[in-house]
Order: C-alpha cells, then structure tokens, then sequence
C-alpha cells in the first residue's frame, strides 16, 4: 500500500462503527508483506473479522514481539474511543518508530495503529 492508501485505511478505522468486509480486505492487504507466508491474505481476513483475539493474532504475526497497549474503558456508551499504541520496545518512550490508533472498537485502533506505523515507516522514521 502506498502513503495514501494507508492514511485513507487508518481513518476508515478511526471512523468506523465495527469491522466489516471491506476493512477486513483493505487490512489483510495492508498486511501482507509482514506476514511473509505466516498467515494467508484469507486466513488473516477471517481472523480480522473474528474479532479482538483474530486481530490481536494477525498482528502478531506480522510485528512478532512488539508491544502493544490499550487504553480505553469498557462501556456500552456509543462514543467509547479505544487507543492502542504499537512499538517495537516496552521500554521508555524513545522509539522513533509508534503506531497510534484510536477507534471505536478494540481491533480496529490496532489496525489504525498499524496503518499509522507503516506511514511513520515510510516517513523515514526508524
């Protein structure tokens, strides 16, 4: 996916209500060259649409032993906003290179996280 592609995906994550069908094949698609054969494109989307476990799984596979946090709090309220933030060390907050997605449900600030980290990637951060 180029710039554009990936910042037209991470705000149809930020703005989206739940996963659905086309986000599920725009993420697998944005995903695909992490997963290096790990996952197929179909086994990732499915995962993708299965939920928090099935995103928390794919992104696994593709940012193997990076942290990943949430933030947020659990409500039914419609305008619950979840963060997650994706990088490469647990440690301070000195890595160049941090995923940030904010979104209304759980596995979509990942992947809003993950569109986010690709672009800093591009960027040129490290």
């Amino acid at each position: 996916m180029n710039e554009a592609e990936l910042k037209a995906l991470h705000e149809r994550c930020e703005a989206a209500e739940a996963m659905d069908d086309t986000l599920a094949d725009a993420a697998a698609r944005m995903l695909e060259d992490r997963l290096d054969g790990k996952l197929t494109a179909r086994d990732a989307r499915a995962a993708l649409l299965a939920g928090t476990d099935g995103a928390v799984n794919v992104v696994g596979h593709a940012y193997p032993g990076w942290a990943l946090s949430f933030d947020g709090h659990a409500s039914k309220a419609p305008n619950t906003v979840w963060r997650c933030t994706l990088k490469e060390t647990r440690g301070p907050d000195d890595d160049q290179l941090v995923g940030i997605g904010n979104a209304k449900a759980m596995p979509l600030a990942l992947l809003a996280a993950v569109a986010h980290l690709k672009m800093m990637h591009m960027a040129g951060y490290r």
